[in-house]
């Protein structure tokens, strides 16, 4: 019995460990981004002339939306990033590049994405179809063998709050399907899925930006 007890404990330690890292990862996750889950019936993405040229001609059985968005402290920019334009211009490109290797499995490009710039899988695509200043917006399709379905739209938006010296970045994340189907646990592990990567995404993105600097590491808050 010893040795299994001692077979048992060299397995558990292992486990507890990646578990703790696991849970303390999503801790950071959350604590150092923040969430609007869903979106106000009255956001001003639904009104913009884009949004409603790509999706208001489609009735859709549910539109499912939530914005996830990181603060980072405007002394830890770097002072060529220090105007929104600059700093919009940044997060965009880092952004994209970020998409490009994690769903498309495709090199980042290191430079600011253009309007029609695309990635595709077998069962995805994504395309630029807007980029501005201090906003992009991002077509994102599936694509079922049988047809292919513009289904979702990402707004990423950037932001200087002169006030709280915080610049910010914000990603709406909007997705439509054509049918209404029960709750199921995969439903939900997708949903949860989708946000992660983008607190994923927009963390990573404004600990590069914070780095660029080659000071202490800093604590992002909005």
């Amino acid at each position: 019995m010893g040795v299994f007890r001692k077979l048992g404990l060299a397995l558990t330690i292992p486990l507890l460990f990646f578990t703790f890292r696991a849970a303390y990862n999503q801790y950071l996750l959350v604590s150092l981004t923040y969430t609007v889950d869903p979106l106000a019936s009255d956001d001003l993405v639904f009104d913009s002339e884009l949004y409603t040229t790509l999706f208001n001609h489609t009735k859709w059985a549910k539109v499912d939306t939530f914005a996830v968005g990181v603060g980072i402290p405007l002394k830890a920019l770097p002072k060529n990033l220090r105007a929104e334009e600059a700093f919009g211009a940044e997060v965009f490109t880092q952004l994209w590049d970020q998409r490009l290797t994690t769903q498309f499995d495709r090199q980042g490009v290191n430079k600011v994405p253009k309007m029609g710039d695309a990635g595709v899988s077998d069962a995805f695509a994504a395309q630029v179809v807007s980029v501005g200043e201090k906003d992009m917006s991002v077509a994102l399709v599936s694509r079922p063998k049988k047809n292919q379905l513009p289904m979702g739209f990402e707004h990423i938006m950037v932001k200087f709050d002169l006030e709280n010296k915080v610049a910010m970045a914000m990603i709406r994340y909007i997705w439509h399907t054509r049918t209404e189907t029960p709750p199921s646990w995969r439903k939900s592990l997708a949903r949860w899925s989708q946000i992660n990567g983008r607190r994923q995404w927009l963390l990573h993105t404004a600990n590069n930006i914070a780095e660029q600097r080659k000071s202490q590491p800093v604590k992002l808050e909005l």
